[in-house]
């Protein structure tokens, strides 16, 4: 079964057994403040990690090329 054909609630049911001890009160905490679902919290921090982790890269990436483009100078 693939996760986009994943129940919502059992996925989020499946999220919170996962979680490492006292995740889950906050995690419920934070769905109940943003009247959202837990499945679409996960999303969120996912979505904020990727981002975080493609800076990072174009980071590298720029540091790299200036570095390259410093030694050819």
């Amino acid at each position: 079964m693939n996760l986009s054909e994943h129940p919502v609630q059992d996925l989020s049911a499946d999220i919170l057994k996962c979680l490492p001890m006292g995740m889950a009160p906050r995690l419920e905490a934070l769905v109940a403040a943003q009247n959202s679902t837990i499945t679409d919290e996960i999303i969120r921090a996912i979505e904020a990690h990727l981002c975080r982790q493609s800076k990072a890269n174009i980071l590298a990436i720029a540091r790299e090329a200036n570095v390259l483009l410093q030694r050819e100078a």
